[in-house]
């Protein structure tokens, strides 16, 4: 299962997970409820009645081992059907602050969750004729975002979220985690980066190397035992939030990053304006496959914790409108008692609703900078 895309991974109002000049799965389209692919055909896995996936409780705070508070319960995945009532608490510790999924699938049921999951395409045949309607509704969506990003000062936060805040004139050996179809690594190689991905979904790694040629693994990072130092920079995009064990994943990357190699981190920021509006219908919570969430002094501290040195952290608000507009979808489903797969339903006002709404928190994050709905983070292995 691909655990990670170039945009927020999920289905959307606003959109879905990536863009085309940012994609690992699908295009993020405003105007659907449901899922949009780009330019492949999808298929989902049938929901009849999909087996159970076991738990074990999880009361006490998985990083400091201080005493969980109920935040959100009673949830049900609307976006993917994935079977299960979840919740999240949140570590009373005010130095942790992290929130995590109680009760916690069983790793080895944690792959039910995915099995809905729009992380692959099934192939590379032409699209038909609604799904290239909806891929230029998209285009033309996109297109005008960006000619009003100039306005708003948000178009360098979207090139570099799109970059992956790597420096445009750095070169070296890149390794992405979690690296779907692996289209972000095709546009840095075409940068003169040597590139390597890896990803547990063998489909999605399968369909890169079709596409693109690449050097690509199937694997957990752990079981990849990749050579210490091997690599300048390491991405990881939209995936530690998936993590069982994010500490040690963290101290794994710096093992095989050379001195002063370089970690990017985007995740879902459960500070953001957006979880403050809807709660527990917030897009960035995705029972049951995100099973831990950090604000941005808790992700700082557990960076920090496996031997970077943080040397930015900010929030992002150049996705707000796929959170914005997919926070109303999820809301919207609950209250009608519907399960995922949602259904393909033009939204052009709610479109509009979430671009605005975009706008608007990127203008915020000047007053309230740890207020965007992702945080980046970027880290070196040199810690002092």
């Amino acid at each position: 299962m691909a655990v990670a895309c170039d945009s927020p991974c999920a289905v959307v109002a606003a959109g879905v997970p990536s863009s085309p000049e940012s994609s690992n799965t699908a295009v993020p389209s405003p105007f659907f409820d449901g899922l949009l692919p780009e330019t492949a055909a999808f298929s989902y896995v049938s929901m009849e009645e999909p087996p159970q996936i076991r738990t074990i409780p999880r009361s006490t705070c998985p990083l400091c081992e201080g005493r969980g508070v109920e935040l959100h319960g009673n949830l049900r995945d609307v976006l993917y059907g994935a079977p299960g009532c979840w919740g999240f608490l949140r570590c009373e510790n005010p130095r942790c602050r992290l929130i995590w999924l109680h009760p916690t699938p069983v790793r080895q049921d944690i792959g039910l969750a995915y099995r809905c999951y729009f992380t692959h395409p099934e192939s590379f045949e032409s699209p038909g004729l609604s799904a290239r309607l909806r891929s230029r509704l998209y285009a033309g969506y996109q297109c005008l975002l960006r000619g009003l990003d100039s306005l708003f000062g948000l178009g360098s936060a979207r090139d570099a979220l799109e970059r992956r805040h790597l420096d445009p004139r750095s070169r070296g050996r890149l390794l992405d985690v979690g690296c779907g179809d692996g289209s972000f690594l095709y546009r840095m190689q075409q940068q003169g980066w040597q590139v390597t991905g890896i990803d547990l979904d063998p489909q999605a790694i399968a369909a890169a190397r079709q596409r693109y040629g690449l050097e690509l693994v199937v694997g957990d990072l752990q079981s990849a035992r990749f050579a210490s130092g091997s690599f300048d920079a390491v991405t990881m995009n939209h995936v530690i939030e998936h993590l069982f064990e994010p500490r040690e994943t963290l101290q794994e990357v710096r093992r095989i990053l050379r001195p002063a190699g370089l970690l990017v981190l985007v995740t879902p920021n459960p500070d953001s304006m957006g979880h403050q509006r809807h709660g527990a219908h917030w897009f960035g919570l995705d029972p049951p496959r995100h099973l831990h969430l950090f604000p941005p002094a808790t992700l700082r501290a557990l960076v920090e914790q496996a031997g970077f040195r943080v040397v930015a952290l900010e929030t992002t608000a150049v996705h707000a409108d796929i959170f914005w507009g997919a926070s109303r979808s999820i809301r919207e489903a609950r209250r009608h008692h519907r399960i995922g797969p949602l259904p393909q339903k033009v939204r052009p006002l709610r479109a509009l609703r979430a671009a605005l709404e975009r706008y608007y928190e990127h203008v915020q994050l000047r007053r309230h900078p740890l207020a965007g709905e992702e945080t980046v983070l970027v880290a070196r292995s040199d810690a002092p």
